[in-house]
């Protein structure tokens, strides 16, 4: 009954309640090794089910130790596959989830990326949340970055929620966290905290929509983003990029600050902007972003803030109590807030939701770190 009271929940906030009425078929897969979420990653995408579920149970997932990377292209026409951390319980089983995605780390290898993901044109769904994704180590040439790669197709989706990208070092690509390409589909990433990252030519992520495609992040925290190569104006910490007419970003309650200055091997200086935007012919829109800069110009661009956000410490976006970001995010902002933020904490905990991946504790931050 825990179980499948679990499941309900996600697909509840989600809603997936009518995608998962008993006469579709279910899959579920409880793995605590790297070698089993490659085989329940190969498994999903050769299945016919309807809903497949992976649960990773707490711990270190290293992509060393598995025979192949973490990938799945969606093969099966509607196929949703929802990937999950933080589980644990007796025997074999998954039963009890804990909402923090520290709690369960992918790491990745030198030639790929961490973790590539592909919603592709069967009308696939993937749904990604409460996992921490790290890749020091890259040095391929391949597209998607060190952490994080996911492409989405016309009628498919992707959802990421309760994420943390942090310490992924893109030798010779471009993108160090996660690179996000929407070609026609639906994408949306909330509650994603993203630092301590470098690449060739941003340190954060990057999104792309393209095909009529329609992304929304909101709640996304990118701080201490690193580039070191290529045109200085695609250097940021959170990169858009809509490049046809029919294509919609929407960036809301996110916060990018402090992503620095970095000395290439030339000995030249090069500048990371905190947000870069480029709608040649589509729509991006942000609705309350703080930022400490701005590259190019919005369609629109709705309460911006500018300052100090607060930050407890360099490279750490979580938040002060005096933070000029706590109770100042919009209500129901594209994509939504969540229920948990990127620590697991409930959201709201003020008077409004706070900007960024974290909510702040009130009274201060002592109570976030498990002493209460």
């Amino acid at each position: 009954m825990r179980r499948a009271l679990c499941v309900f929940r996600f697909l509840f906030a989600f809603g997936l309640i009518g995608l998962a009425l008993p006469s579709h078929a279910i899959t579920s897969y409880c793995v605590s090794t790297a070698q089993q979420l490659n085989q329940a990653l190969t498994a999903a995408q050769n299945s016919s089910d309807t809903l497949v579920l992976i649960r990773l149970r707490e711990g270190t997932y290293d992509t060393f130790a598995s025979s192949s990377p973490f990938s799945y292209v969606s093969q099966t026409v509607n196929q949703i596959l929802d990937i999950s951390g933080g589980w644990s319980g007796d025997g074999s089983n998954c039963t009890t989830q804990r909402p923090n995605p520290a709690l369960t780390q992918l790491i990745g290898i030198a030639g790929y990326p961490t973790l590539t993901l592909t919603a592709a044109s069967s009308g696939g769904q993937v749904y990604l949340h409460d996992i921490a994704i790290s890749n020091a180590n890259h040095t391929a040439t391949t597209i998607g970055g060190a952490c994080l790669y996911v492409k989405v197709a016309a009628g498919s989706e992707a959802r990421l929620e309760r994420m943390q990208m942090h310490d992924c070092v893109a030798r010779n690509t471009s993108f160090a966290a996660g690179f996000f390409d929407n070609r026609g589909g639906t994408f949306t990433a909330r509650n994603v905290a993203v630092f301590n990252n470098v690449g060739r030519r941003n340190g954060g992520i990057g999104v792309t929509t393209s095909l009529g495609g329609v992304s929304n992040l909101a709640q996304i925290s990118v701080t201490r983003a690193m580039a070191f190569d290529g045109n200085p104006n695609d250097n940021a910490g959170i990169l858009l990029n809509t490049p046809d007419a029919a294509s919609r970003i929407a960036l809301s309650n996110s916060v990018s600050w402090g992503n620095s200055s970095y000395i290439n091997n030339s000995g030249a200086t090069v500048y990371v902007s905190d947000v870069a935007v480029y709608s040649f012919y589509g729509t991006i829109d942000l609705t309350r972003v703080h930022r400490g800069s701005l590259l190019g110009t919005p369609d629109s661009d709705v309460a911006p803030g500018s300052g100090d956000p607060g930050f407890l410490g360099i490279g750490d976006a979580r938040l002060r109590s005096d933070s000029i970001l706590v109770d100042s995010g919009v209500s129901s902002p594209p994509g939504g807030s969540g229920v948990f933020d990127a620590d697991g904490a409930t959201r709201v905990q003020g008077a409004a939701v706070d900007v960024g991946a974290f909510e702040a504790a009130p009274g201060g931050t002592i109570f976030r770190n498990g002493f209460d």
